[in-house]
Protein backbone atom coordinates (compact mmCIF):
# COMPACT_ATOMS: atom_id res chain seq x y z
CA UNK A 1 0.00 0.00 0.00
CA UNK A 2 1.44 3.15 -1.05
CA UNK A 3 -0.30 6.99 0.08
CA UNK A 4 1.40 10.19 -1.53
CA UNK A 5 3.11 12.38 0.93
CA UNK A 6 1.81 16.13 1.79
CA UNK A 7 4.50 18.21 2.66
CA UNK A 8 5.47 21.74 4.17
CA UNK A 9 7.31 24.38 2.16
CA UNK A 10 11.01 23.64 4.40
CA UNK A 11 10.42 20.01 4.09
CA UNK A 12 10.13 19.72 0.12
CA UNK A 13 12.62 22.30 0.14
CA UNK A 14 15.31 19.76 1.72
CA UNK A 15 13.94 17.09 -0.57
CA UNK A 16 14.41 19.59 -3.65
CA UNK A 17 18.02 20.42 -2.21
CA UNK A 18 18.44 16.08 -2.19
CA UNK A 19 17.43 15.95 -5.33
CA UNK A 20 19.35 18.49 -6.94
CA UNK A 21 22.55 16.77 -5.77
CA UNK A 22 21.23 13.74 -6.97
CA UNK A 23 20.57 15.36 -10.57
CA UNK A 24 24.00 16.58 -10.53
CA UNK A 25 25.68 13.38 -9.68
CA UNK A 26 23.56 11.68 -12.62
CA UNK A 27 23.22 14.05 -14.99
CA UNK A 28 25.47 13.02 -17.60
CA UNK A 29 25.29 9.03 -17.07
CA UNK A 30 24.93 7.00 -20.19
CA UNK A 31 21.98 5.30 -20.49
CA UNK A 32 21.10 2.54 -23.65
CA UNK A 33 17.81 2.18 -24.82
CA UNK A 34 16.24 -0.78 -27.34
CA UNK A 35 13.30 -2.54 -28.40
CA UNK A 36 12.72 -6.49 -28.39
CA UNK A 37 11.16 -8.43 -30.67
CA UNK A 38 7.31 -7.21 -29.48
CA UNK A 39 8.40 -3.35 -30.62
CA UNK A 40 8.46 -2.85 -26.81
CA UNK A 41 11.16 -0.14 -25.72
CA UNK A 42 13.17 -1.12 -22.68
CA UNK A 43 15.67 1.37 -20.99
CA UNK A 44 19.14 0.47 -18.71
CA UNK A 45 22.39 1.88 -17.40
CA UNK A 46 24.48 -0.95 -18.00
CA UNK A 47 25.54 -2.44 -21.70
CA UNK A 48 25.69 -5.85 -19.99
CA UNK A 49 21.86 -5.98 -19.63
CA UNK A 50 20.76 -5.92 -22.84
CA UNK A 51 20.39 -9.34 -24.23
CA UNK A 52 23.26 -9.80 -27.08
CA UNK A 53 20.60 -10.16 -29.94
CA UNK A 54 19.56 -6.58 -29.45
CA UNK A 55 23.22 -4.64 -28.63
CA UNK A 56 24.02 -3.85 -31.99
CA UNK A 57 20.76 -1.55 -32.17
CA UNK A 58 20.73 -0.30 -29.04
CA UNK A 59 21.04 3.40 -28.51
CA UNK A 60 22.73 5.75 -26.08
CA UNK A 61 21.68 8.89 -24.74
CA UNK A 62 22.49 10.82 -21.85
CA UNK A 63 20.10 11.72 -18.89
CA UNK A 64 19.63 15.31 -17.89
CA UNK A 65 18.26 16.89 -14.65
CA UNK A 66 14.69 17.47 -14.84
CA UNK A 67 14.15 14.08 -16.60
CA UNK A 68 12.65 11.49 -15.70
CA UNK A 69 15.28 8.35 -16.07
CA UNK A 70 13.29 5.34 -17.49
CA UNK A 71 15.68 2.23 -16.30
CA UNK A 72 13.01 -1.25 -17.38
CA UNK A 73 13.00 -2.68 -13.99
CA UNK A 74 10.75 -5.50 -14.87
CA UNK A 75 11.15 -8.77 -16.77
CA UNK A 76 7.51 -8.90 -18.05
CA UNK A 77 6.14 -11.26 -20.52
CA UNK A 78 5.13 -10.14 -23.60
CA UNK A 79 1.28 -8.68 -23.51
CA UNK A 80 -0.26 -11.44 -25.38
CA UNK A 81 0.91 -14.17 -22.43
CA UNK A 82 -0.35 -12.19 -19.53
CA UNK A 83 -3.26 -11.63 -21.68
CA UNK A 84 -3.80 -15.18 -22.39
CA UNK A 85 -3.90 -16.25 -18.68
CA UNK A 86 -6.69 -14.19 -18.39
CA UNK A 87 -8.90 -15.11 -21.40
CA UNK A 88 -10.13 -18.62 -20.07
CA UNK A 89 -12.95 -16.91 -19.59
CA UNK A 90 -13.97 -13.63 -21.88
CA UNK A 91 -15.40 -10.67 -20.11
CA UNK A 92 -19.08 -10.72 -19.72
CA UNK A 93 -20.42 -7.33 -19.75
CA UNK A 94 -23.04 -4.92 -19.88
CA UNK A 95 -23.31 -1.47 -20.33
CA UNK A 96 -22.87 -0.81 -16.54
CA UNK A 97 -21.78 -3.98 -15.35
CA UNK A 98 -18.69 -6.14 -15.79
CA UNK A 99 -17.72 -9.46 -14.93
CA UNK A 100 -13.80 -9.43 -15.38
CA UNK A 101 -11.95 -13.20 -15.00
CA UNK A 102 -8.67 -12.38 -13.08
CA UNK A 103 -5.21 -14.30 -11.45
CA UNK A 104 -5.75 -15.61 -8.10
CA UNK A 105 -1.91 -16.46 -7.06
CA UNK A 106 1.24 -14.99 -7.13
CA UNK A 107 3.61 -17.44 -6.38
CA UNK A 108 2.98 -18.66 -2.54
CA UNK A 109 0.57 -14.55 -2.23
CA UNK A 110 -2.95 -14.52 -2.66
CA UNK A 111 -3.38 -11.71 -5.04
CA UNK A 112 -6.61 -10.55 -7.71
CA UNK A 113 -4.91 -9.60 -11.29
CA UNK A 114 -6.80 -7.99 -13.89
CA UNK A 115 -5.85 -7.33 -17.65
CA UNK A 116 -6.80 -3.30 -18.08
CA UNK A 117 -6.88 -1.81 -21.36
CA UNK A 118 -4.96 1.63 -21.49
CA UNK A 119 -5.85 4.21 -24.25
CA UNK A 120 -7.98 1.58 -26.48
CA UNK A 121 -4.31 -0.04 -27.77
CA UNK A 122 -2.45 -1.34 -24.83
CA UNK A 123 -3.43 -4.25 -22.72
CA UNK A 124 -1.53 -4.90 -19.46
CA UNK A 125 -1.97 -6.86 -15.95
CA UNK A 126 -2.89 -4.89 -13.06
CA UNK A 127 -3.19 -6.11 -9.47
CA UNK A 128 -6.37 -4.37 -7.08
CA UNK A 129 -5.05 -2.71 -4.33
CA UNK A 130 -7.84 -1.30 -1.99
CA UNK A 131 -5.22 0.08 -0.25
CA UNK A 132 -3.48 1.95 -3.15
CA UNK A 133 -3.84 6.22 -3.39
CA UNK A 134 -4.53 5.90 -7.04
CA UNK A 135 -3.53 4.05 -10.22
CA UNK A 136 -0.06 3.38 -10.31
CA UNK A 137 1.79 2.20 -13.28
CA UNK A 138 5.07 0.72 -13.76
CA UNK A 139 7.23 2.90 -16.21
CA UNK A 140 7.85 0.20 -18.40
CA UNK A 141 4.39 0.64 -18.90
CA UNK A 142 3.85 4.02 -19.15
CA UNK A 143 6.77 4.19 -21.94
CA UNK A 144 4.48 2.52 -24.06
CA UNK A 145 1.26 4.34 -23.05
CA UNK A 146 3.50 7.64 -24.54
CA UNK A 147 3.40 9.16 -20.67
CA UNK A 148 7.10 9.19 -20.67
CA UNK A 149 10.20 8.49 -22.71
CA UNK A 150 13.67 9.48 -22.75
CA UNK A 151 13.11 12.65 -23.70
CA UNK A 152 10.22 13.48 -21.55
CA UNK A 153 9.44 15.32 -18.61
CA UNK A 154 7.23 15.23 -15.65
CA UNK A 155 5.97 16.22 -12.43
CA UNK A 156 8.00 14.49 -9.42
CA UNK A 157 5.97 13.86 -6.00
CA UNK A 158 7.04 11.40 -2.74
CA UNK A 159 4.74 8.21 -2.57
CA UNK A 160 5.10 6.36 0.73
CA UNK A 161 4.52 2.53 1.46
CA UNK A 162 5.49 -0.67 3.24
CA UNK A 163 8.63 -0.28 1.27
CA UNK A 164 9.69 2.97 2.24
CA UNK A 165 9.02 6.48 0.03
CA UNK A 166 10.44 6.98 -3.17
CA UNK A 167 10.23 9.60 -6.03
CA UNK A 168 6.93 9.43 -8.35
CA UNK A 169 6.37 10.56 -11.34
CA UNK A 170 2.65 12.20 -12.06
CA UNK A 171 0.76 11.96 -14.78
CA UNK A 172 -3.14 11.03 -16.41
CA UNK A 173 -3.92 8.82 -18.36
CA UNK A 174 -6.43 9.72 -21.14
CA UNK A 175 -8.43 6.49 -20.80
CA UNK A 176 -8.90 3.10 -19.30
CA UNK A 177 -10.95 -0.14 -19.73
CA UNK A 178 -12.37 -2.38 -17.49
CA UNK A 179 -13.99 -5.06 -19.09
CA UNK A 180 -16.26 -3.15 -21.84
CA UNK A 181 -16.43 -0.02 -19.35
CA UNK A 182 -14.17 2.92 -19.79
CA UNK A 183 -12.95 5.43 -17.04
CA UNK A 184 -11.64 8.74 -18.17
CA UNK A 185 -8.98 11.71 -17.54
CA UNK A 186 -7.03 8.97 -14.45
CA UNK A 187 -4.51 11.05 -12.66
CA UNK A 188 -1.44 8.11 -11.86
CA UNK A 189 1.66 7.45 -10.10
CA UNK A 190 4.68 6.14 -12.15
CA UNK A 191 7.15 3.74 -10.61
CA UNK A 192 9.93 1.39 -11.52
CA UNK A 193 8.65 -1.59 -11.94
CA UNK A 194 8.46 -4.19 -8.91
CA UNK A 195 6.85 -7.61 -10.38
CA UNK A 196 6.92 -9.98 -13.01
CA UNK A 197 3.41 -10.96 -12.38
CA UNK A 198 1.79 -7.40 -13.24
CA UNK A 199 2.52 -3.79 -14.31
CA UNK A 200 0.96 -2.12 -11.81
CA UNK A 201 -2.13 -0.93 -9.38
CA UNK A 202 -5.72 -0.28 -9.16
CA UNK A 203 -7.17 1.47 -5.67
CA UNK A 204 -10.33 2.80 -5.10
CA UNK A 205 -9.90 6.11 -6.46
CA UNK A 206 -11.46 4.28 -9.45
CA UNK A 207 -13.21 0.80 -7.75
CA UNK A 208 -15.31 2.96 -5.54
CA UNK A 209 -17.09 4.07 -8.41
CA UNK A 210 -18.48 0.23 -8.59
CA UNK A 211 -20.41 -1.69 -5.76
CA UNK A 212 -17.71 -4.82 -6.01
CA UNK A 213 -18.17 -8.39 -5.88
CA UNK A 214 -15.14 -11.02 -5.93
CA UNK A 215 -16.28 -14.54 -7.34
CA UNK A 216 -13.94 -16.67 -5.75
CA UNK A 217 -15.27 -20.12 -6.95
CA UNK A 218 -15.25 -18.94 -10.61
CA UNK A 219 -11.82 -16.40 -9.84
CA UNK A 220 -14.17 -13.56 -11.54
CA UNK A 221 -14.12 -9.57 -10.07
CA UNK A 222 -17.67 -8.57 -10.84
CA UNK A 223 -18.80 -5.21 -10.71
CA UNK A 224 -21.81 -2.55 -11.13
CA UNK A 225 -20.86 1.07 -12.00
CA UNK A 226 -23.11 3.69 -10.43
CA UNK A 227 -24.04 6.35 -12.97
CA UNK A 228 -22.55 9.63 -13.08
CA UNK A 229 -25.32 12.20 -10.74
CA UNK A 230 -25.16 15.55 -9.41
CA UNK A 231 -22.99 14.47 -6.83
CA UNK A 232 -20.66 12.19 -8.48
CA UNK A 233 -19.86 14.05 -12.06
CA UNK A 234 -17.63 12.08 -13.95
CA UNK A 235 -18.12 9.36 -11.80
CA UNK A 236 -16.08 10.68 -9.11
CA UNK A 237 -17.12 12.05 -5.85
CA UNK A 238 -16.44 15.57 -4.03
CA UNK A 239 -13.03 13.76 -2.07
CA UNK A 240 -11.56 12.47 -5.55
CA UNK A 241 -11.28 15.87 -7.13
CA UNK A 242 -10.81 17.54 -4.03
CA UNK A 243 -7.75 15.04 -3.25
CA UNK A 244 -6.36 15.45 -6.88
CA UNK A 245 -7.01 19.13 -7.41
CA UNK A 246 -5.34 19.83 -3.93
CA UNK A 247 -2.20 17.52 -4.68
CA UNK A 248 -1.77 19.32 -7.96
CA UNK A 249 -2.34 23.04 -7.17
CA UNK A 250 0.22 22.21 -3.91
CA UNK A 251 3.10 21.57 -6.30
CA UNK A 252 2.72 23.91 -9.08
CA UNK A 253 1.86 26.85 -6.47
CA UNK A 254 5.12 25.34 -5.02
CA UNK A 255 7.39 25.31 -7.71
CA UNK A 256 6.38 28.90 -8.80
CA UNK A 257 7.26 30.01 -5.63
CA UNK A 258 10.73 28.36 -6.08
CA UNK A 259 11.00 30.08 -9.84
CA UNK A 260 9.96 33.68 -8.27
CA UNK A 261 12.78 33.09 -5.24
CA UNK A 262 15.52 32.13 -7.95
CA UNK A 263 16.70 35.71 -8.88
CA UNK A 264 16.17 36.78 -5.03
CA UNK A 265 19.67 38.55 -3.55
CA UNK A 266 18.12 36.42 -0.30
CA UNK A 267 17.92 33.08 -2.27
CA UNK A 268 18.84 30.01 -0.75
CA UNK A 269 19.69 28.87 -4.35
CA UNK A 270 22.28 31.76 -5.11
CA UNK A 271 24.47 29.80 -2.85
CA UNK A 272 24.42 26.64 -4.89
CA UNK A 273 27.32 28.14 -7.41
CA UNK A 274 27.93 25.33 -9.70
CA UNK A 275 24.71 23.65 -9.59
CA UNK A 276 22.77 27.09 -10.17
CA UNK A 277 21.65 26.30 -13.54
CA UNK A 278 20.54 22.42 -12.94
CA UNK A 279 18.59 23.46 -10.19
CA UNK A 280 16.80 26.53 -11.95
CA UNK A 281 16.42 23.87 -14.92
CA UNK A 282 14.89 21.76 -12.70
CA UNK A 283 12.43 23.77 -10.77
CA UNK A 284 11.12 25.54 -14.08
CA UNK A 285 10.26 22.01 -15.57
CA UNK A 286 8.71 20.64 -12.46
CA UNK A 287 6.30 24.04 -12.51
CA UNK A 288 5.77 23.75 -16.30
CA UNK A 289 5.23 19.95 -15.69
CA UNK A 290 2.72 20.93 -12.83
CA UNK A 291 1.18 23.75 -14.46
CA UNK A 292 0.21 21.47 -17.59
CA UNK A 293 -1.48 18.67 -15.18
CA UNK A 294 -3.04 21.41 -13.71
CA UNK A 295 -4.55 22.33 -17.06
CA UNK A 296 -5.56 18.85 -18.34
CA UNK A 297 -7.32 17.83 -15.01
CA UNK A 298 -9.21 21.24 -14.97
CA UNK A 299 -10.43 20.98 -18.69
CA UNK A 300 -12.15 17.62 -17.79
CA UNK A 301 -13.51 19.08 -14.76
CA UNK A 302 -15.21 21.63 -16.85
CA UNK A 303 -16.50 19.25 -19.38
CA UNK A 304 -18.52 17.00 -16.18
CA UNK A 305 -19.46 20.37 -14.47
CA UNK A 306 -17.64 19.90 -11.73
CA UNK A 307 -18.44 22.57 -9.12
CA UNK A 308 -15.84 24.85 -8.70
CA UNK A 309 -15.17 24.83 -4.89
CA UNK A 310 -14.32 20.86 -5.50
CA UNK A 311 -11.24 22.18 -7.62
CA UNK A 312 -9.43 24.62 -5.03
Amino acid sequence: MRRPITLHGKQLFLILLTLAVTLSSTAWAKMYRWKDEQGRVHFSDSLHNIPEQYRPQSKTYQSQSGRLNLIEGEAAAPKKTATQSLSSAAPQNTSDTLSIPYISREGSANRIIINIEFNNHVTAPIMVDTGSPGLILSTGLAAELGLVDDDSQNMLVLISGIGGTQVSARAIVESLTLGGIEERMIPAYIIPGQSTAYRGLIGMDILSGYSLTIDSANKRLIGHKMPPTQNRPGGRDRIWWQKNFKEILYYMNFWKQQEESLNSSHSPYSRLTSKYQRVKQFIQTQRQESQKLYNQLEQYARMQSVPRHWRQ
